[in-house]
């Protein structure tokens, strides 16, 4: 459908000890999940090699994606390449979407703080809309260990869990968009969120 329009992904950072390597790594049901919103992504490696690769070839780019996985390192690859994505996304207005992860990362950008969170790893629980224009699951999945402490004012909180911890935010000036929860963790991918992402990358061609 838009095969010609692409979404930059970030990539978590595994260290293998027995032969001293770091390595990029997705979750390649997340590249399944992009390509079923009908893009083509693009994946960032934490170096200084995208900060040319991706406008060198003056792509089509309408979407970025903080992964999620993993908790935040502050002296990362990683954390230092996510930044540049979203000062990207600012500058060239473009929407990008954070994945539990890649939530903390975007309220953490804002100036929020993280509190650990017990009964959030590897659970599905309920939660509470407060946005009526986005219809969101009941009961989504949970894979975290940190939960949002002090969110920026500059942040609409779009869903909660049933203990009070934030689940979904979007950003009252910049197109970010924010879940707690792992879309492509599902066995099967839920089409609300399917429609709610897709049109939220496809803004930027309604723009264009």
């Amino acid at each position: 459908m838009l095969k010609n329009s692409f979404i930059l992904v970030s990539m978590r950072e595994d260290y293998f000890s027995s032969i001293s390597e770091w390595r990029d790594a997705i979750d390649k049901k997340l590249i399944k999940w992009i390509i079923k919103l009908g893009f083509v992504p693009i994946l960032i490696p934490n170096s200084k090699i995208y900060d040319f690769y991706f406008k060198k070839y003056n792509l089509n780019i309408v979407g970025i994606i903080l992964s999620g996985g993993g908790d935040i390192n502050y002296n990362s690859s990683r954390y230092l390449t996510e930044k540049k994505l979203l000062r990207y996304s600012i500058k060239n207005k473009i929407p990008l979407l954070g994945i539990c992860h890649g939530m903390q990362v975007i309220s953490n950008f804002e100036g929020g703080k993280l509190e650990k969170i017990k009964n959030h790893l590897k659970k599905k629980h309920i939660i509470l809309n407060k946005d009526q224009l986005n219809i969101y699951p009941k009961k989504v999945n949970s894979y975290h260990h940190y939960k949002i402490k002090n969110l920026s004012k500059d942040f609409n909180v779009l869903c909660t869990c049933v203990d009070g911890s934030i689940e979904a935010i979007k950003h009252k000036k910049y197109n970010w968009l924010g879940w707690m929860w792992h879309p492509e963790r599902e066995k099967k991918f839920n089409n609300n969120l399917i429609k709610i992402a897709r049109k939220f990358f496809s803004r930027q061609l309604d723009e264009n």
